[in-house]
């Protein structure tokens, strides 16, 4: 029982399409709320015990060649896991040094709410409803697994909020429709075929000033809608004078879809290669992209493999790796070698009180490139930025601060339209050479 009410509550907070529409944070988010009032105090001797079970299993695994037996422990040892990722989320909600972070943002305009639109691309199966919500599901593709379909998302944001939320009818305070002056209102998505799509996107960059595209890829546990939000909020929040377009691969949206979502993430590869050749000629004259999470895997790895086939993305300047739940051994090994010919400027948000992360060590045992609990890793040629201090602890686990972080935005927006390095963005320095990182407070 215990376990079901951990996944629903946890999964309503990690969830963006569960966000809260809220005047002011909360001093403890509602799934949070539920969470605590249905657990047992004694997370950390569950927690441990837990540890200790998976431990003994992967020591009995480690012999084992291909087999029933192998396979029955695995199948036992995943289970056992996806209680510790329940359990991570669940030990959050109980800790006593959250902190919130107040938000500080300009007094309402005099209009209620603004359309934005962004572009996207996707090799998601469409589901045959007309739902904005429901128009893209959680399947590959079938038509052409490599093929994806283009076309663009009408969002309305209200005027009244502050940078980083994302606002929208909460159940807990019985909001059952969206009201545009307060929430957040995914209103339209309008497929186009590839053409008609590269078509709008180069017009509409040709007629900017400065002819700028901000390229969004999303990570674990997001469904095309929470990207389609994401992704309007982000262009808005960072007042981008560009178009901004994402590539949705089909996460299965649900917390205890990691290990669907990584194996998708490894069949999208070639799709989200055909979507770089498609964008590389739209005649931008500067290309920033951000990817987030395990969405950090796809874009370093097809950057790394067009980089090997010499296939460029025409003047990108800027590769964000926010949160990159990415071995850090293989990063270090494979993905910064691979990448090393790409000329553009790299920079990495991490953060210690990313849960998420930590919870995808469970998994993996590996430390990932995103998370600094254990000291904040460096990497030659990237910008390490420390996050932990601008982060908040209380939407999503700490997870998403790369969108929900006033501080982290006001960063991103110095870095793409100012093209500033850390050191000209005035971000206090530690360590020692060659492992120097920024600090973002």
């Amino acid at each position: 029982m215990i376990w079901s009410v951990i996944r629903a509550a946890t999964a309503l907070l990690l969830s963006a399409s569960c966000a809260f529409a809220q005047n002011s944070t909360p001093p403890v988010s509602e799934p949070c709320a539920a969470i605590r009032a249905s657990l047992n105090p004694d997370l950390d001797e569950q927690a441990e015990k837990l540890n200790k079970q998976a431990a003994d299993l992967k020591a009995r695994i480690a012999p084992l060649n291909e087999g029933a037996e192998k396979d029955a422990l695995d199948k036992e040892l995943k289970d056992i896991q996806g209680k510790l990722l329940d359990l991570v989320f669940a030990r959050e909600c109980i800790r006593s040094d959250m902190t919130i972070q107040v938000f500080r943002g300009p007094s309402d305009p005099p209009t209620k709410w603004i359309e934005i639109t962004t572009y996207f691309a996707t090799n998601r199966q469409a589901t045959g409803s007309s739902v904005p919500e429901k128009f893209f599901g959680p399947e590959r593709s079938k038509d052409n697994e490599n093929e994806n379909q283009f076309g663009k998302t009408v969002v309305s944001i209200p005027t009244a909020r502050r940078a980083g939320e994302l606002n929208l009818p909460s159940l807990w305070k019985l909001e059952v429709n969206p009201d545009p002056a307060k929430h957040f209102v995914f209103k339209q998505v309008i497929p186009l075929d590839t053409a008609a799509a590269t078509a709008e996107m180069a017009k509409i960059i040709g007629q900017s000033t400065k002819k700028s595209l901000l390229v969004f890829v999303h990570g674990y546990n997001v469904s095309f809608a929470d990207a389609a939000l994401r992704t309007a909020q982000l262009a808005h929040d960072l007042s981008f004078p560009g178009t901004a377009v994402f590539y949705s691969w089909p996460s299965l949206a649900t917390t205890q879809g990691y290990w669907h979502d990584e194996e998708t993430v490894q069949l999208s590869e070639d799709a989200f290669d055909a979507f770089l050749d498609n964008i590389a000629g739209l005649g931008a004259s500067e290309v920033f992209l951000i990817a987030h999470s395990m969405g950090n895997r796809l874009v370093t790895t097809v950057l790394r493999d067009r980089a090997a086939k010499g296939k460029t993305i025409p003047n990108l300047r800027e590769l964000l790796l926010a949160a990159p739940d990415v071995n850090a051994e293989i990063f270090r090994e494979k993905i910064i070698p691979g990448l090393a010919a790409i000329d553009v400027h790299r920079t990495i948000y991490a953060s210690s009180s990313d849960v998420a992360l930590r919870a995808s060590k469970i998994v993996h045992d590996y430390r990932r490139v995103g998370e600094t609990t254990d000291g904040v890793l460096t990497f030659k040629g990237y910008e390490t930025v420390d996050a932990s201090k601008a982060a908040p602890a209380v939407r999503a686990f700490g997870h998403s601060y790369v969108v929900d972080s006033t501080k982290v935005l006001g960063d991103i927006a110095d870095t793409l339209s100012l093209h500033f390095t850390a050191d000209q963005r005035s971000l206090p320095k530690q360590g020692t050479p060659p492992d120097i990182w920024w600090v973002l407070k």
